[in-house]
Order: C-alpha cells, then structure tokens, then sequence
C-alpha cells in the first residue's frame, strides 16, 4: 500500500476514512488525483500527506490534480497542505491542479489571495 497506513486497497484506489472525511489517491498513467470528500480538516493531515507522497514518489506521475467536487468544508490546514505539496511536485518536476472546486471552495481559497498559487480546473 505504498507505505500509507489505515487504508483500504481497491485496485489503484487508496482509501483513507476518519468520520465521514476521505482521502482517496488513483494513479492512471502520468495523472494522479488526489480525491477529497466531506469535511476535510487538520484532524485528516496524515492521510493528505500520505496521499501527497504517494502521488509524489510515482515517478510515472508527471501531473497531481486534487479533486475538490464532494468537499463540504476545509480549513487553513488544508491550504498550507496543499503549499507544501505544490512546492514538492515543482521539485520533483510535476504540476499540480486544482480541479472541481466549489464556489464555497473557492471563495476560501480567494479571501486568503491563494487562488493566485495554484492552477485549477
């Protein structure tokens, strides 16, 4: 399981579940996605990492494209989450997108002016 613990494998999908929240990684090709579900808090920090470094060490993985479309809530911990893992996949030569964000999202993303660091979809 790629080192990540507490998850369920099905297939390529990495699973990662704390009360109603999930983390889940699918790797096809040179694309990873890194799915957010629920409520999406600092109590989940170690399966969002553990999902970082999954997409991460891939060497396959030329583009990590988070997936926002079923988030309920995220917070400040998320953000800086996701600035350590743009500035990992820059590193490492991948992009980082992303994708699916509600306008409820988004707005979080703009009142902080983060929607100037990062590419989304």
């Amino acid at each position: 399981m790629n080192g990540l613990s507490g998850g369920i494998m099905r297939g390529n999908l990495e699973v990662h579940k704390e009360a109603g929240m999930t983390v889940a990684v699918d790797i096809h090709g040179s694309t990873a996605n890194i799915i957010l579900s629920g409520n999406v808090d600092y109590s989940m920090q170690e399966e969002i990492q553990a999902a970082n470094q999954s997409a991460l060490s891939n060497e396959q993985v030329r583009e990590i494209c988070v997936d926002f479309a079923t988030v309920t809530f995220l917070d400040s911990s998320v953000i800086r989450a996701l600035l350590t893992l743009q500035k990992e996949a820059d590193a490492a030569g991948k992009s980082l997108v992303l994708m699916n964000c509600t306008d409820a999202t988004r707005e979080v993303f703009e009142l902080g002016g983060f929607d100037r660091m990062f590419k989304f979809r």
